[in-house]
């Protein structure tokens, strides 16, 4: 941020208590001169992050340059919400996005709403405005309101991505997501009898075996082939009425760029796919080292504040 030359305001921070008795929270960024009528984006972190993710920070600081408010997440159990979480956050976890929606409105009850997501982040926002829009799901309070959605690097196929995964080049990615999961599970979680005799049998070795064996049991899916099938985006993109952009690389190790192509001809035409040949798993640097996702994602929030 120091590099930018950009600061935050104070940042305030909202508790969303969650159905279950668990709680996300929002970390809310107003720039200066932000009016109560003006734009606000939700900010949606991927599987290892949270509200202070460099990318996440970054994205804040250049939508707050053009005068919008955003409030970054921090899923269940992750960051200020660590110890707020006796459930595990997944892929599927999309009525926890629209839980922080209604929360947008609740704050901010006169703003139009942008919703912003980055790898497992991105496949929850698109489960959730792929499933209200095809009625399985009911809109918060103030769906009228949003009016974009951006999701980079999704998973949105998540059968696809872990059968990815499962190659022995990528075993490293595999230990990285491990490790830093085991890491982070909250004392809630790791106090519960299921998580013990699942974590005592044998640790991880990829995401597949982490899924199967603590995912998909402690969520209430029968197994991890359950899980990714019922949380995968895909299953209703097809449904979704907003309009939104979707940017993912073709040299994505993580996500197929399959899992989009493959689908082109099934999308509404709000939907928008932007797919470089080079950008990795949400990075997109430039050949001078800079990263030119903040650009595209300002470009485009820029085309829908002029209406708001």
């Amino acid at each position: 941020l120091r590099e930018l030359g950009i600061t935050f305001p104070a940042t305030t921070r909202h508790r969303v208590d969650l159905a279950d008795g668990d709680a996300i929270v929002l970390h809310d960024d107003v720039p200066a001169g932000w009016r109560d009528d003006g734009l606000s984006v939700l900010l949606v972190h991927g599987l290892c992050g949270c509200h202070a993710s460099p990318y996440m920070l970054r994205f804040a600081a250049s939508l707050q340059a053009i005068g919008v408010r955003t409030l970054r997440m921090d899923m269940r159990g992750c960051g200020a919400a660590l110890d707020l979480a006796r459930n595990v956050t997944h892929a599927g976890r999309s009525d926890d996005c629209l839980a922080a929606l209604g929360a947008m409105v609740r704050l901010a009850p006169h703003s139009t709403l942008g919703v912003v997501g980055v790898s497992l982040g991105g496949n929850q926002l698109l489960r959730a405005v792929g499933r209200v829009s095809a009625g399985l799901d009911p809109p918060p309070d103030g769906w009228p309101r949003l009016r974009f959605a951006v999701a980079v690097s999704p998973p949105i196929d998540l059968g696809r991505c872990s059968e990815r995964m499962q190659r022995w080049r990528l075993r490293p990615y595999n230990r990285h997501f491990i490790d830093h999961l085991l890491r982070r599970i909250p004392q809630a979680i790791a106090e519960r009898e299921d998580f013990r005799a699942a974590i005592a049998l044998r640790r991880p070795r990829t995401l597949w075996e982490f899924d199967e064996a603590i995912t998909a049991p402690l969520s209430g899916f029968a197994d991890a082939s359950s899980y990714y099938r019922e949380s995968s985006a895909t299953r209703v993109l097809a449904a979704n009425q907003i309009p939104t952009l979707v940017i993912a690389a073709h040299d994505d190790p993580i996500v197929p760029i399959e899992c989009f192509t493959d689908i082109v001809g099934e999308l509404p035409s709000s939907t928008r796919l932007l797919l470089p040949r080079r950008g990795g798993h949400a990075g997109f640097v430039g050949r001078r080292g800079e990263s030119w996702l903040e650009t595209v994602l300002v470009d485009w929030v820029q085309g829908w504040k002029a209406t708001t």
